[in-house]
């Protein structure tokens, strides 16, 4: 009898449902804060084979960072490398509306002051989070471009 009974719990725990969590939805953007100043000064100082004194900055205090940070700084470092070798005409394989996208998140980054400041702990909650949306939506161009600049870039370092 307690075995009957046993398999007959175990069956109601096999057909039992877990109700789902409702589906959130798509988290809205915050590049509409930067500004087309923001944009013209980081592209003009891109084109020059610059990076801006504020987000080299920025950038090398992340590398000091926690994991996360870190990887902030890595994907800045190869956006830009994107962006300028784009701009030189030698990496074509990135559209004109993917390095539009590419700039506007990299400004967004340069910003202190955000959605969320980044003198706050939490302060690059919503700079990673507009990376990992790029990353993911632009991961065939960046892909694409990390493997180009293995060929092309780096051999030319190591003479």
């Amino acid at each position: 009898m307690t075995t009957c009974r046993t398999n007959l719990i175990q069956d109601d725990a096999v057909n039992f449902r877990v109700p789902q969590a409702p589906q959130l939805a798509p988290r809205a953007s915050l590049l509409h804060l930067v500004t087309a100043h923001d944009l013209q000064d980081l592209r003009h100082k891109l084109e020059r084979g610059q990076v801006p004194p504020d987000l080299e900055a920025k950038l090398v205090k992340l590398a000091g960072g926690n994991l996360g940070h870190r990887a902030i700084e890595q994907n800045c470092r190869s956006i830009i490398a994107l962006l300028q070798a784009a701009e030189q005409g030698s990496f074509k394989e990135a559209a004109p509306e993917d390095c539009e996208r590419l700039l506007r998140v990299l400004a967004y980054v340069r910003k202190d002051d955000d959605a969320i400041a980044d003198y706050r702990p939490d302060g690059f909650t919503d700079d990673q989070q507009e990376l990992r949306a790029a990353t993911t939506e632009l991961g065939p161009v960046l892909q694409a471009f990390k493997a180009w600049r293995l060929r092309h870039q780096v051999p030319a370092m190591w003479h």
